[in-house]
């Protein structure tokens, strides 16, 4: 492995699992090589995204996974359908989605995009915060997003907990009381 490419993997290790640590809503697992840093990372999302039923029902869901592979070139040149591959669930309901591909955007994938930066960008489309019926891959859920933008998005929380800074004064301890 190439020494930048290991430092850039490492770096992306790190700061996956401090975003991870600070959300409620993403698990990163990463897989470990056999040489060096990871390059796959499992991402799990608890968010709300779409699910079709095998009835044709169109219901809420809350668990998606996508694997996120750096290839030895990623730092010189990035494909979205080499980079991300959708996981689970087999039968989600999205514009840009058709199992194994995902679509983030035309434009936003590019060499040593960080890892951090993607999984904010799959949670926006697995959240329908991002989807685009013109670049569709999913021609039943372009309609279907078109006729029920009112659902959107389909998970208000934020991906990283809001930092709350709470001065907390207990009895006894700031002044009289009493």
């Amino acid at each position: 492995m190439h020494p930048i490419l290991q430092k850039f993997l490492e770096k992306q290790a790190g700061e996956g699992a401090a975003l991870a640590q600070a959300s409620d809503l993403l698990q990163l697992r990463p897989l470990a090589g056999e040489q060096g840093p990871a390059q796959h990372f499992i991402a799990r999302f608890t968010c709300g995204g779409y699910a079709r039923q095998p009835s044709g029902l169109i219901q809420k869901y809350s668990r998606f996974d996508v694997g996120i592979y750096f290839p030895d070139d990623y730092l010189r040149q990035a494909s979205t359908y080499q980079v991300l591959t959708w996981l689970h669930p087999g039968n989600v309901f999205h514009p840009n989605i058709r199992v194994p591909y995902i679509c983030v955007g035309e434009t936003f994938l590019r060499p040593g995009t960080p890892l951090v930066e993607i999984i904010y960008q799959l949670h926006t489309v697995i959240t329908y915060r991002r989807w685009a019926s013109h670049a569709g891959l999913n021609a039943d859920a372009c309609q279907w997003a078109i006729n029920n933008q009112h659902l959107f998005p389909a998970d208000e929380r934020p991906l990283k907990r809001r930092k709350l800074n709470i001065e907390v004064e207990l009895a006894g301890s700031g002044g009289q009381h009493g």
